[in-house]
């Protein structure tokens, strides 16, 4: 492959990935940490920010979203992998992992899909003429078929009330963290279910594992 053809396909591959425009500096997000080569900075964003930022209502649907950047040091490349994180309460024992936009839209259009459906079976009866093909004679009677329908007096059952799955898994796929080794700044975002009640007072830990060690930063909850 020659090294123009290189560049391209190169520059094709980390645009694939998706992300956000990395903010001007680590600084810049409220909590940073420098760990393996890199510094790590994170913000949680508040619920009424999210509702600009997606067509999905991810607010509804139970997520914190949280937006994370990695800052590699000059000549220094890092493996970025959204299993990494894990999200929770400080002082708690538990603690989630991100979840894939695939499964956020899954559980998203069951939960804009109708809950139940019912199943009617219907006998049509018509009249109709025509040709034989094999004699040309003028034919007529009368038929009878079958008709299966979802949803109430024998109607389609209702669309779903929200986004489609797939434009929905689109969007939170375009925003993610994107994954794989870097050299140059990347942000994006991970999606969290919400953790149980926190206490009064209480401030979210995100869990970063690196390559030699874990480090925890700890960020005010998003109002």
């Amino acid at each position: 492959m020659r090294p123009i053809a290189l560049i391209c396909a190169v520059t094709s591959l980390l645009s694939a990935n998706g992300g956000i425009r990395p903010r001007g500096s680590a600084t810049d997000y409220p909590v940073h940490v420098t760990q393996d080569g890199a510094t790590i900075a994170v913000a949680v964003i508040p619920p009424a920010q999210v509702r600009k930022l997606f067509a999905t209502d991810l607010n509804a649907g139970g997520y914190i979203v949280v937006e994370v950047a990695l800052y590699p040091e000059p000549g220094r490349d890092v493996n970025v992998s959204t299993g990494d994180f894990m999200f929770g309460v400080a002082s708690e024992p538990s603690s989630v992992r991100p979840l894939s936009p695939r499964t956020i839209a899954g559980a998203m259009d069951r939960r804009n899909s109708p809950r139940e459906r019912t199943t009617d079976v219907a006998t049509t009866v018509g009249y109709e003429s025509g040709t034989d093909p094999y004699t040309g004679r003028r034919v007529s009677g009368v038929y009878t078929g079958v008709a299966v329908a979802n949803g109430p007096q024998g109607t389609l059952g209702p669309a779903s009330g929200g986004p489609d799955p797939w434009s929905m898994q689109q969007e939170l796929e375009e925003r993610s963290l994107p994954e794989g080794k870097i050299t140059q700044p990347v942000a994006g975002y991970l999606y969290f279910p919400k953790v149980p009640k926190k206490p009064k007072y209480a401030v979210y830990e995100i869990t970063y594992y690196g390559a030699s060690a874990k480090v925890n930063l700890l960020v005010q909850p998003a109002k």
